[in-house]
């Protein structure tokens, strides 16, 4: 029989509520680090082989034992949020920092950082909120009433928040009223939700990826896969793409949900894929990194000892690999170029945009690196 939607009216007014969840709001720019860490996080020396060179350097503000926690690109920005929930804004191409301020109370859990227009916006404990990202400037915490388990999606009207209930809240974005729920009735939890102005689609860990309209509790469509679907679904407009553990990458229509292809990977998955405008990159567990072709599904090449993602420039593909090793490979001629020693490196952020590769320890020293001829 076939499952649709689960809707759930809730016309109720909602206070909006303007209390920031971890107090008083400092945006200022950050100080260098009060830790001292006089060496660099990577060596010029070592990066000239693969053609790279260091733009700029820069250590977080971090007290002692407070470490590196989240490390993510959106837009032009590098947002970085330490282990007792301080964040940093900075420019990704000159290191200059626009902004500081403690995002939540330390202990208290956030869902990653979506961005929409020229707002920021994130699930701090309970709350949903808002910020302005080239200043800061906090405009929304609402306390949601239930339990959010992944990022909000946003598009021009609306809010879209999955919760523990199984349910997408939906909710006008002027004035925050709940206008109704919907659920895959699947039994399955909520992985990630994500919208455009034509459609919004969430993922469960029982398989379904639906579809519905924007403002109504209607389903377009749904595609159901064998295992649980990792969030986040990357989507490009186009089409959906994203992994399962099932052990399949799968890229699936966005105008009818038919499956446009999958791929059969030798292990079950955990980790997202990293989408770029050519390629799918996948991880997978004890057999390293797979680069599948976006439009035909086939595999163009695997490489062992890599884990992600880095940057890509024109044919030429930056991966994170075991051992502290930074791979360059050739996306035309399929083949290894080079590796160079990166020891110390332990957080990164994957650059699907453009050739900026972003690299971190835990400490909170950054490095931002580039090919020379970029």
């Amino acid at each position: 029989m076939k499952k649709n939607l689960c809707c759930t009216a809730a016309f109720l007014s909602v206070l909006f509520v303007f209390i920031f969840v971890g107090g008083c709001v400092e945006k200022k720019p950050p100080a260098e680090s009060i830790t001292e860490r006089p060496e660099p996080l990577v060596s010029s020396e070592a990066l000239k082989p693969a053609d790279l060179e260091i733009v700029w350097t820069y250590n977080l503000p971090m007290a002692h034992g407070e470490g590196l926690k989240n490390f993510s690109i959106l837009g032009d920005r590098l947002y970085t949020i330490s282990g007792r929930n301080y964040l940093v804004s900075l420019d990704r191409e000159k290191a200059q920092p626009a902004y500081s301020w403690q995002l939540a109370r330390p202990g208290l859990t956030f869902c990653g950082l979506r961005q929409y227009d020229s707002r920021i916006y994130s699930i701090v404990g309970a709350d949903l909120v808002s910020f302005d990202a080239q200043d800061g400037t906090m405009y929304l915490s609402k306390p949601l009433g239930f339990g959010p388990v992944c990022p909000p999606a946003r598009n021009t009207s609306f809010f879209y928040v999955a919760g523990t209930d199984r349910r997408v809240h939906v909710m006008q974005a002027d004035d925050m009223v709940q206008l109704f729920e919907v659920s895959a009735n699947d039994d399955g939890d909520i992985t990630c939700v994500t919208a455009d102005d034509d459609m919004i689609a969430f993922a469960t860990d029982a398989g379904t990826l639906a579809a519905m309209l924007p403002g109504k509790p209607l389903q377009l469509w749904r595609f159901e896969a064998s295992g649980a679907i990792n969030g986040p679904v990357a989507y490009d407009g186009r089409q959906f793409v994203f992994s399962s553990k099932d052990a399949y990458v799968y890229a699936v229509d966005r105008s009818k949900g038919e499956l446009i292809w999958k791929f059969l990977t030798p292990a079950l998955l955990t980790d997202e894929p990293k989408v770029t405008q050519r390629y799918v990159y996948q991880y997978v567990t004890g057999h390293g990194l797979l680069a599948i072709d976006k439009a035909t599904g086939a595999l163009a090449w695997r490489l062992p000892e890599g884990i992600d993602l880095l940057a890509e420039n024109g044919r030429s593909v930056y991966v994170i690999a075991e051992q502290s090793k930074l791979v360059l490979f050739d996306n035309k001629n399929l083949k290894k170029l080079c590796e160079v020693e990166i020891p110390g490196v332990t957080r990164w952020a994957a650059n699907t945009a453009d050739a900026g590769i972003y690299l971190a320890d835990e400490s909170g020293r950054i490095a931002c690196i580039k090919p020379i001829k970029y």
